[in-house]
C-alpha cells in the first residue's frame, strides 16, 4: 500500500527550487507531494504539520550546522529520512567533499543528491525513501492510520457508515479515534451523532499557525462513545475558507495525536477529497447495488487511480438501503461490472434508519448479532489490522 511521498525541501536558494520542481516533473515512478521551506521558523512549523517522509537539506559546508539542523528537524518530524543536496562548488577540494560526507553522515543524513539535480537520481532517492518508509511501516509505530469514506454520488450511505465505524473503533479504545467531517458544506456526522458542536473545522483553519496535536485535541468534540469529532463548518462562507492545504495539514497532525482518523467526504472529486487521498492509509468507496450507482462506481475507480490512489488503497463496500426484492444486482455481479473483489458486503436493517434520526449509530446501540453491526465490525477489525486481503465471506 503506498501513499505519495511527502517531501520538505528546505533552502534560502530559489535556484534550488526551481531545480527540483524540474526534477520532480521528470520523475514518473514516485508520487511526490512537496513542500518548500526557506528558514528555520518555515521548516520547522511545516516537519511539524506535515510530518514529511523525507527532508532535503540544501547543505553548507559546515557540519556543525547540518547537525543542529537535523537534531531540530528530528524532534518536529521523528520519523523522516534525511537527505542532504550537494553542491560542489562549495567546496575547495574532493578532500574537504568527502570529509564533509563523514561528518554529515554521523549528523544524521541518510542519502544524498548532487546538484544540479536530475529526475534519474532523484527518482533513486525517492525509492530509497519509499523502501525505507515500508521497513518502518513494518514495524510498530506511533502513526495513526487514516481512512477515508467515498461515494461518487450521494444518498447511498457513506456518512452512515463512516460514522458507525468510527463510534466501533471508539467503542474498543476511548480517546484514539477522530472521525473528520470533510463534507465541509453539508457535513451530517454531528447530526448522526446528535451534538451541536460550537467548535468546528473553521476554527482549526483560524488558528492554522499554531496548530499542534494538543490544539487539535482541544478543537473537536467529544462524543459519549469516546470518539472525537472535528465537525465541519456550520457556516457556507466558513466552509468555503477552509483550502486543500489546511486539511492535508489538519491530517498530518491529527495522524499523530490519534489510533485512527476517520474522515467523511463529500461525493466529488474535488480538492479536498484529493487532499484526504493523499494522506490515506485506505479510501473505502461505498456502492449501493443499483445499476446506475455501479456504473458511476465503475468510473470513479478509474478518476481514483488517475489522482493516484492506487487499487491496493482501495476498498469496495456494498451498502444495501433497502430490502431484497427481485432484479437487484448481486455482490457477485457487482464485482464483476467493477473488476473488483468486494471487501464487505452491508446488509439492510431498518434500525439503521431509526438511528440516522435518533442520532443513536448501531454500532452503539444494536446487539452484536445485528446484521448491520456485525459488518462495521468487520470494517473495523480491517482497518485495524491494517487492511488484510478481504476474505470470500464478504460475498456473501
Amino acid at each position: 500500500m503506498t501513499r505519495p511521498t511527502t517531501i520538505l525541501l528546505v533552502s534560502e536558494d530559489p535556484d534550488l527550487r526551481a531545480e527540483w520542481q524540474a526534477a520532480e516533473a521528470g520523475t514518473t515512478e514516485v508520487r511526490v507531494l512537496a513542500h518548500f521551506a526557506d528558514s528555520r521558523r518555515d521548516a520547522l512549523r511545516l516537519a511539524r504539520s506535515q510530518q514529511p517522509d523525507a527532508v532535503c537539506l540544501g547543505t553548507s559546508p559546515d557540519p556543525v550546522a547540518i547537525e543542529t539542523w537535523v537534531a531540530e528537524l528530528q524532534e518536529a518530524a521523528p520519523n523522516a529520512r534525511f537527505v542532504g543536496i550537494l553542491d560542489r562548488r562549495l567546496f575547495a577540494s574532493g578532500d574537504a567533499e568527502a570529509a564533509f560526507l563523514v561528518a554529515a553522515t554521523r549528523a544524521g543524513l541518510r542519502d544524498f543528491l548532487r546538484r544540479p539535480l536530475s529526475s534519474t537520481e532523484l527518482g533513486a532517492c525517492l525509492r530509497r525513501s519509499t523502501d525505507a518508509d515500508r521497513q518502518v511501516a513494518a514495524r510498530p509505530s506511533q502513526a495513526g492510520r487514516i481512512t477515508v469514506f467515498i461515494s461518487n454520488k450521494g444518498g447511498v450511505g457513506k456518512t452512515t457508515l463512516a460514522v458507525n465505524v468510527a463510534c466501533e473503533l471508539a467503542r474498543r479504545a476511548p480517546g484514539t479515534v477522530l472521525l473528520v467531517d470533510a463534507a465541509l458544506q453539508l457535513g451530517l456526522c454531528a447530526t448522526m451523532l446528535d451534538l451541536e458542536p460550537t467548535i468546528t473545522m473553521h476554527d482549526a483553519v483560524t488558528q492554522m499557525e499554531r496548530l499542534d496535536a494538543t490544539l487539535l485535541r482541544e478543537l473537536t468534540v467529544a462524543h459519549d462513545s469516546g470518539l472525537h469529532l472535528l465537525a465541519a463548518p456550520t457556516d457556507a462562507v466558513d466552509a468555503a475558507g477552509v483550502r486543500e492545504e489546511h486539511l492535508s495539514r489538519i491530517l498530518a497532525v491529527a495522524r499523530s495525536a490519534y489510533d485512527h482518523v476517520i474522515v467523511d467526504t463529500f461525493p466529488i472529486l474535488d480538492g479536498i477529497a484529493i487532499a484526504a487521498f493523499d494522506r490515506a492509509d485506505e479510501v473505502w468507496q461505498v456502492v449501493a447495488p443499483t445499476v446506475p450507482a455501479v456504473l458511476g462506481a465503475e468510473r470513479f475507480c478509474g478518476l481514483l487511480e488517475g489522482v493516484g490512489v492506487e487499487p491496493s488503497r482501495q476498498r469496495i463496500c456494498v451498502n444495501t438501503q433497502v430490502p431484497g426484492h427481485a432484479g437487484q444486482l448481486s455482490p457477485r455481479d457487482i464485482a464483476d461490472r467493477l473488476d473488483r473483489r468486494i471487501d464487505v458486503v452491508v446488509p439492510f436493517r431498518r434500525a439503521v434508519v431509526a438511528a440516522c434520526n435518533s442520532g443513536r449509530p448501531v454500532a452503539l446501540t444494536a446487539p452484536r448479532w445485528n446484521g448491520f453491526r456485525r459488518r462495521i465490525t468487520e470494517i473495523a477489525d480491517r482497518i485495524e489490522a491494517g487492511a488484510a486481503e478481504p476474505t470470500e465471506r464478504s460475498l456473501e
